[in-house]
């Protein structure tokens, strides 16, 4: 079981290898890895430090600190308000694939600046285009006619 926050699961889709720090960014690796090659992968879901606030340099005893004591209470409300989104809640457990198919169905890249309005790694748009990815692949994989050629048709 992977623990994962609610915002957590969108950061997933942009990660492109950067981070905090090398340990922070060597867990996150092998966290992603671990979701892209197990889809099935069971995954719990919170509005608290994660696995992948485990290895960050900014996580105090209270949780993330990252701009200071209000920080924790931001993600927390942060994780609440995806989670909402995406139709879970705090402490479901499902499948990392069930996620994927929530945000791709629910989200796209355009409304992050209201979700994730002060986040640092935002104006890069990591984020949304991996988001906006997510639903291209699934809006193709779930309409595969539309990926024949008309010559493959079996109808004139």
């Amino acid at each position: 079981m992977i623990r994962l926050r609610g915002h957590t699961v969108l950061c997933l889709q942009g990660f492109r290898g950067k981070g905090y720090s090398p340990v922070f960014v060597d867990n996150l690796s092998a966290i992603h890895q671990c979701l892209a090659e197990n889809p099935g992968q069971m995954v719990e879901l919170l509005d608290g430090p994660d696995t992948v606030c485990g290895a960050c340099p900014h996580r105090a005893p209270s949780g993330c600190s990252i701009d200071g004591e209000a920080s924790e209470e931001a993600m927390r409300n942060q994780d609440r308000e995806v989670l909402a989104r995406l139709g879970l809640r705090v402490g479901d457990r499902v499948r990392w694939s069930e996620v994927l198919d929530r945000i791709a169905g629910s989200l796209a890249g355009a409304v992050l600046p209201r979700i994730c309005g002060g986040c640092r790694w935002l104006p890069l748009g990591y984020c949304a285009e991996g988001i906006d990815r997510l639903r291209a692949e699934r809006t193709e994989q779930a309409s595969p006619i539309s990926s024949l050629s008309t010559d493959t048709l079996p109808y004139p």
